[in-house]
């Protein structure tokens, strides 16, 4: 009997994983229907109190681009989500910025942040999702590369995330 139980267990476990992909999740690299980030950028080191910009272009063959999803990944506080709906103009293709307002507080240089960036369309494929890093430090104002000057004027949305410092103990 207790062969038999073992059995049943590790046959649910393989029909478990071989079922477990859900319809709408591949990536660009499993379904050529997903949509695709041709290029991003954002600056890894901004100063505490600036607003950081995310530049993105994305194209989607299909046409239905539906939202681009953030997470921000902070050392001691977790994942923090953010979706920003596309208007449908920008269904096949988008080129513009996110943008994400940072508290000015210098404890935030102790900390690193990443953001996890992915494109999804209608039927739930996605984008490769992009890890953007960010640090605080006493720099200048963020110098946005010429070719996103032209095309990135485009305004998508606010990254709306919680960011504070893990060292701020008064929080």
């Amino acid at each position: 009997m207790k062969r038999v139980l073992i059995a049943i267990a590790l046959i649910l476990i393989v029909w478990g994983f071989g079922c477990s992909k859900q319809f709408g999740t591949e990536t660009q690299e499993d379904n050529p229907d997903a949509p695709v980030i041709i290029d991003y950028f954002a600056a890894e080191v901004i100063r505490p109190g600036a607003t950081w910009r995310v530049y993105l272009h994305a194209k989607d063959k299909n046409g239905d681009m539906r939202d681009i999803s953030c997470a921000l990944v902070q050392r001691g506080h977790g994942l923090s989500n953010s979706v920003t709906r596309l208007s449908e103009e920008h269904r096949e293709e988008v080129a513009g910025f996110l943008f994400l307002r940072t508290p000015n507080d210098n404890n935030l240089r102790k900390d690193s942040f990443t953001l996890r960036v992915l494109v999804r369309d209608q039927q739930g494929n996605r984008s490769e999702r992009l890890e953007l890093p960010l640090r605080f430090r006493s720099v200048s104002e963020q110098e946005i590369p010429e070719k996103w000057q032209e095309k990135g004027d485009v305004r998508l949305g606010a990254i709306q995330v919680q960011m504070r410092s893990w060292f701020d103990r008064r929080r």
